[in-house]
């Protein structure tokens, strides 16, 4: 090989290796943007496009996970959602927050302040960025201990507390036993001994008002046993935020992504 095609290659060479070392310092240099600074859809990782799950097949509910995941909302990287393994508490507000922020035109501004707002959540949580944001927006309040348990597995009259707090501002003036009384007697659940009484206005509101989107009633349709402690599945959640009140669907969200 002549000294001038030898020379030709090496410079090439050259050329490659350090447009591959440009291009990650110019990645590593995105990556410590504020979060504050990128767009709504930039906030969810983009990385992991396949939506295909193995264990969903036939599921209910395979549509809607299928569609978040299209969406950027659920992690698709090892290939098995397990439907019917129960969501905990921190795992259910960062799809939450991540569907929300996809939905509406206003998204919850994810926050970069260390410092958390419950003694159980460190900022080493790998949720703890979409709970504090949350908290930020005055969507999340702790338990009476000032705690968020954010590994707990999450309960039917938690869920339903949680979406219907980003559907519609509810400020119920019902005592807790007209509460019970139109939840029990009026809607005709069996079970509404069992409901917290910090959830009443919540679930009432829910099964009640036209506007609040009858999420429980999406999720489980026209069953009159609440089973306000059961926990909530993967599954039953992706059913649940397939739709918020004012930000529409996903089906719908994903339809102006693609046009």
């Amino acid at each position: 090989m002549s000294s001038q095609i030898q020379l030709v290659i090496k410079a090439v060479s050259v050329t490659a290796v350090a447009l591959l070392c440009w291009g990650s310092n110019q990645q590593s240099s995105f990556a410590q943007f504020p979060r504050q600074l990128l767009t709504p859809e930039s906030t969810i990782s983009q990385l992991n496009t396949s939506t295909t799950f193995t264990d969903i097949t036939g599921v209910s509910g395979e549509k809607e996970i299928r569609q978040l995941a299209e969406l950027g909302v659920l992690e698709t990287t090892s290939g098995q959602f397990q439907p019917q393994a129960a969501i905990t508490r921190s795992q259910f507000v960062t799809w939450l927050v991540k569907t929300y922020n996809q939905l509406h035109k206003q998204p919850i501004r994810l926050s970069e302040n260390p410092t958390s707002a419950f003694p159980d959540v460190s900022n080493s949580h790998p949720h703890f960025t979409f709970i504090q944001s949350a908290h930020n927006a005055g969507f999340l309040a702790g338990f009476d201990d000032g705690n968020f348990r954010p590994d707990d597995i999450l309960t039917r009259e938690q869920m339903i507390a949680l979406k219907t707090t980003l559907d519609s501002s509810i400020n119920s003036s019902r005592s807790s036993d007209a509460l019970r009384n139109f939840i029990g007697k009026t809607k005709g659940f069996t079970d509404v001994g069992q409901i917290s009484e910090k959830y009443l206005p919540y679930i009432a509101f829910d099964l009640g008002n036209a506007a609040s989107g009858r999420n429980f009633a999406r999720v489980y349709g026209t069953t009159r046993i609440y089973a306000p402690q059961k926990a909530v599945t993967r599954a039953e959640a992706a059913i649940l935020l397939s739709r918020f009140r004012r930000g529409g669907t996903v089906e719908q969200a994903l339809k102006r992504r693609n046009k």
